[in-house]
């Protein structure tokens, strides 16, 4: 029952950003290098020292061409959220796609969402410093998509453990630790990044999650 629920959840629409340019093509690309510019400027001096100037010039824009495409610094902030969110949500959504096998399907979502933690760790970290700052619209629009994520997940797992008879009491629980997990390779790879190699990582935490809900022999 639970899983006929998610799979008839509308997808969440991203919120608005007003534009007063009518080219849809040119907002795309523009808004594009202004996401890949305001990582690195945000990276570098942080959300609140990090100007829309700075932004600008990293991107090749002057300040006067941004407001053609955003209406303020927190519009783009917005922007770098929801493109991180889509990307991780897109690899477990390829998941789907690659194979009929439900538990090569967990395999490949949860590798794919980690190699995507280790492709943007830096700006995954961003996200969990910053995210607070996004005003109540942004901030809604932020969670739902994850939680958007999330469910797609618990679909997922529910698949293999039906698959395989293995008792999933809380899958909804079971999905958010097997979705929270890879994060660890943003927040705490300053721990363990110099023991192992990315794709090391990636197979360890994969490996970790599929014994811990018994999709895999712990014994061997």
């Amino acid at each position: 029952m639970e899983s006929t629920k998610t799979e008839e959840r509308k997808p969440i629409r991203g919120r608005r950003i007003k534009t007063v340019t009518k080219s849809a093509d040119l907002v795309r690309e523009r808004r594009d290098s202004l996401i890949n510019a305001a990582s690195r400027v945000f990276i570098e001096k942080g959300f609140h020292n990090a100007t829309v100037r700075d932004i600008g010039r990293a991107a090749g824009m002057t300040q006067g061409t941004i407001y053609n495409y955003v209406r303020s610094k927190d519009d783009i902030l917005y922007m770098v959220c929801d493109r991180i969110v889509t990307e991780y949500q897109q690899q477990a959504l390829n998941a789907l796609e690659t194979s009929h096998d439900p538990v090569d399907r967990v395999r490949s979502a949860v590798r794919g969402v980690c190699h995507v933690m280790n492709k943007y760790r830096r700006e995954i970290l961003l996200i969990y410093q910053n995210s607070h700052l996004l005003d109540p619209p942004s901030r809604r629009v932020i969670l739902a998509r994850v939680e958007e994520f999330i469910r797609l997940f618990e679909r997922i797992i529910m698949d293999a453990a039906r698959e395989l008879q293995v008792s999933l009491p809380v899958p909804h629980f079971s999905a958010n630790i097997l979705t929270f997990l890879p994060v660890i390779i943003a927040l705490r790879g300053w721990s363990f990044g110099k023991e192992l190699r990315p794709d090391q990582v990636e197979e360890q935490i994969t490996d970790f999650l599929l014994r811990g809900l018994g999709f895999v022999d712990a014994t061997r």
